[in-house]
């Protein structure tokens, strides 16, 4: 990994605003953001700039985390996507609890470690210390607080 970019706020401060407009700002950029919608979160991928359901409150979805419902596959979608990326930036957004229990995007995490980019994750801040250590242990990273 050439560089890392963790931005923490709180929930609802604006990181995945914040990570849609890193997306914007850097050409051929890759990777998810998870913006808020009516029922959840939806999962948006910057590559198609299409956006499937993801999270919600509602029981839709097979597996489920605190008051939360999702689909595990998607991650495997996702980790197929990004495992053809050598190079440029990826952008992955609400990385916590799912992935310090090794599971959401873990896996992709793990994987994107030893390719030549520039990682940027959104982490909600009660998180950010435990996903530096698990992740990014020994890396430089350049945390960005929103608050």
């Amino acid at each position: 990994m050439k560089s890392c970019r963790i931005i923490t706020g709180e929930k609802c401060e604006g990181k995945s605003t914040r990570m849609m407009h890193i997306a914007k700002e850097i050409p051929n950029s890759v990777g998810f953001i998870m913006p808020r919608s009516d029922c959840g979160y939806s999962l948006y991928s910057i590559s198609s700039e299409k956006a499937v359901p993801f999270m919600t409150d509602r029981n839709i979805f097979p597996d489920r985390i605190g008051k939360w419902y999702y689909d595990q596959s998607l991650f495997e979608m996702i980790l197929d996507e990004l495992s053809e990326v050598i190079s440029g930036t990826v952008l992955i957004d609400e990385v916590g609890r799912l992935e310090l229990d090794d599971g959401g995007y873990a896996p992709v995490l793990r994987l994107l470690k030893d390719r030549d980019i520039d990682l940027v994750v959104s982490v909600r801040k009660s998180f950010a210390d435990d996903v530096i250590r698990k992740f990014f242990q020994g890396e430089k990273v350049l945390v960005e607080a929103l608050s």
